[in-house]
């Protein structure tokens, strides 16, 4: 298939989606803020000069940070901090159990921890995170692979030492992770139980009530940070897993949320290799894509786009061009949908990717650093079409009104400049009905 088919084939419905999609961003990416200017008596002042520009938004733009000092060069260390930091607002940190403690009982925390490739201490990422205003996600936290080769095989050695990396990671990272991956394909398992892959390595995954143990040790230590499930691309996109308008994981999710599980959010993967030409058409699909977003949000819980990777298959002028096209098409539909919260695209640099992913291209840099056209493509979305910068004037009521994107903002009031916070979660998805979102400063 000509891969710009592809695209075709997403715009074939646009006179009905891109009118959705810009209502959609409109309607739950941005709010209306106001500034209140007022003397040291209280009193309104007019005509003061006020200038709100956006700083960071609210919503997560992220990317693994598993690529995080792992060149063996300088130069592209830093230009990989820098390119980050540039564009996202969130990273994701590597809690696979077998790199993260290879060893029994030495978890790989410090910084001068022996390195493993794509596998950064989780101190570096830390400073990293906490230098540059990044959030952080961890990922993730009782998965059926990746673990270690000493792991307990008996029912009780294991949920024990589950349990104890539960709690050390929680001691030493609970109040840095806004987030946490909780279970990791969980449908694979399920798909594979009595196939030739058993339950992978992980032995407990079988045991009826699992997803709920791990989501209830994940809520004992880390209170604060929100629980999510997180699934395969073609298990949340793919049609062959639908019946009628649901899925799998869909029913799997309705499951355990009726039995008490403390899910507090959805992941979905959006690794979209495949060379089925009715698998690509499937998940490029934007009206399938927007029916199953509406599907999910019956659950009202936040979804993140957890794992992204568009390919473009090579390095060629066009390839990388497609790729661009499909991913400013994605991003603004999944930007446009209400509970959507977070996009994470997952290997920003080709070369660098999990075993044979390479081959599919899905980097948003060469591997020499230089941008792909689809890094340009997010820079211009984040950076420069879903900003605010507004320069106003008080009225009567020392009022300045404005209608902007939710994030932090640098407000200017006279010669007073501050941050200040205009986010959509201070008070709550119907703050509207009760007036523009407002900041005070007193002059």
């Amino acid at each position: 298939m000509n891969r710009r088919d592809l695209i075709a084939h997403f715009d074939r419905l646009s006179e009905f989606t891109d009118p959705m999609i810009e209502r959609g961003i409109e309607t739950h990416r941005k709010g209306l803020f106001a500034v209140k200017v007022l003397d040291r008596e209280g009193k309104p002042l007019a005509g003061v000069p006020v200038r709100a520009k956006l700083a960071r938004h609210e919503f997560k733009f992220g990317c693994a940070l598993f690529l995080l000092d792992q060149f063996g060069d300088e130069r592209r260390n830093t230009l990989y901090r820098e390119k980050f930091a540039d564009i996202f607002n969130y990273g994701v940190l590597p809690l696979y159990w077998d790199t993260l403690e290879p060893e029994e009982g030495h978890p790989r925390f410090a910084k001068d921890s022996e390195n493993i490739y794509r596998r950064p201490a989780l101190d570096l990422i830390r400073d990293y995170c906490t230098e540059n205003r990044i959030g952080m996600k961890g990922h993730c936290l009782m998965y059926n692979s990746f673990n270690p080769k000493w792991m307990p095989r008996d029912w009780r050695s294991l949920k024990m030492a589950i349990e104890k990396r539960s709690r050390e990671i929680a001691e030493r990272y609970g109040d840095d992770l806004l987030d946490l991956d909780v279970i990791n394909e969980m449908y694979t398992v399920y798909r594979n139980a009595h196939g030739e892959f058993g339950c992978r390595d992980l032995p407990v995954c079988d045991e009826p009530g699992h997803e709920k143990w791990c989501f209830d040790i994940a809520k004992k230590y880390f209170p604060y940070s929100r629980l999510f499930w997180n699934e395969g691309c073609f298990e949340t996109f793919g049609a062959s897993q639908y019946t009628g308008d649901k899925s799998v994981y869909y029913l799997m999710l309705k499951r355990w949320l009726a039995a008490g599980t403390p899910i507090e959010g959805i992941g979905m993967q959006f690794h979209a290799f495949t060379s089925s030409e009715a698998q690509e058409r499937a998940v490029y699909d934007p009206y399938r894509a927007m029916d199953i977003f509406r599907l999910y949000s019956e659950f009202r819980l936040p979804i993140h786009l957890s794992e992204v990777s568009v390919p473009s298959y090579s390095n060629e002028a066009e390839d990388e061009d497609v790729q661009a096209e499909l991913v400013r098409r994605m991003y603004r539909l999944w930007f446009s949908r209400e509970f959507v919260e977070s996009i994470v695209w997952w290997n920003m640099v080709d070369g660098m990717a999990y075993g044979g992913e390479n081959v599919f291209h899905a980097g948003l840099l060469r591997s020499d650093m230089t941008h792909k056209p689809a890094f340009d493509v997010l820079d211009d979305l984040i950076r420069h079409e879903w900003t605010t910068d507004v320069s106003l004037i008080t009225d009567d009521t020392g009022h300045a009104y404005f209608h902007g994107y939710y994030g932090d903002y640098d407000v200017r009031v006279g010669e007073i400049s501050e941050e200040r916070r205009f986010h959509k979660e201070n008070t709550g998805y119907y703050h509207v009905t009760a007036g523009p979102m407002e900041q005070k400063f007193i002059l």
